[in-house]
């Protein structure tokens, strides 16, 4: 499993109060990590969208909208320059927001995507709402999802949860790197979804093993387990009560723990955490801890 690092930050922005939130939450990790952002906007077809979305800079055409655009991300891009001194460049294209924004992602190597988001409830119709969850789980780089309550910035309070799925335990590596950079107490949730106590066991065994891997690293964690009914829930109600400041999840965590009306247990959490969510996919050929 490569080593995680973060040298290019993409922001898809569509100017929305949320996706101003994250470009300050990648602009302040980029500042951390010696990193440069990329600011992306993608124009779709119905550019009378963006009139609502950006009422000051109404725009009458297409092209009017592309000019209006490229001049507002220069104008973000110049101000993170002057407040953060991070490099920053900006990128517009049109099509399908969730196509461009991983084509964008890998077309510039980025390692982690930043993007607002207001869950199911907001407004689905628009960038920041119905495509946070796709994105997050097809992005090849991890991606950090941030809604409006997000208003402190930085990670200080890490949420981990862990379960027996194959590839749950890929994402301490990630965790230990903010963990460093933040210098984040990181929180482990144990995922106890099963009653068999040869599985209870075997996570708590696992558990203790991240401990050790995260003190070898000279961080410091505390342990929790969460009992079999509705965990993404109580994830989220755990990282309120600690209060977390960021969440680290598999994708396909674990599509077989809540696979309900609500969906997976990555996708509730994704979807409804008022707390910013970093979304991992799995790397199927590497099973191990990525450390």
């Amino acid at each position: 499993m490569r080593l995680f690092k973060i040298e290019k930050i993409l922001v898809p922005i569509d100017f929305s109060e949320t996706s101003m939130l994250a470009i300050e939450h990648a602009a302040f990790t980029a500042q951390l990590f010696k990193a440069e952002l990329v600011l992306l906007h993608v124009i779709e077809k119905h550019f009378e969208k963006f009139n609502i979305v950006v009422p000051e800079l109404r725009v009458e055409s297409p092209s009017g909208m592309t000019n209006a655009v490229e001049k507002r991300l220069e104008d973000i891009a110049q101000n993170i320059r002057s407040k953060y001194g991070v490099k920053s460049t900006c990128t517009t294209t049109d099509g399908n927001i969730f196509t461009e924004v991983i084509s964008i992602s890998k077309e510039h190597k980025t390692d982690l995507v930043i993007m607002g988001t207001h869950g199911t409830s907001g407004f689905v119709e628009f960038f920041v709402g119905s495509n946070t969850f796709k994105v997050a789980s097809q992005s090849e780089c991890p991606v950090i999802s941030i809604q409006s309550h997000a208003q402190k910035l930085g990670f200080k309070e890490i949420v981990l949860p862990i379960d027996l799925s194959a590839h749950s335990r890929q994402k301490v590596h990630h965790a230990i790197v903010m963990a460093k950079h933040f210098a984040s107490i990181i929180h482990l949730v144990g995922l106890e979804d099963s009653n068999d106590e040869l599985e209870l066991k075997k996570l708590h065994q696992q558990m203790d093993q991240i401990e050790a891997i995260i003190a070898k690293n000279n961080l410091t964690s505390i342990k929790k387990f969460l009992p079999a009914n509705d965990q993404a829930k109580m994830t989220m109600e755990y990282a309120t009560e600690v209060n977390a400041d960021l969440i680290i999840i598999m994708t396909d965590q674990d599509e077989n723990l809540s696979g309900r009306l609500l969906g997976s247990y990555a996708q509730q959490i994704v979807n409804h955490s008022k707390i910013p969510v970093m979304s991992i996919q799995p790397n199927f050929g590497n099973a191990d801890w990525g450390h």
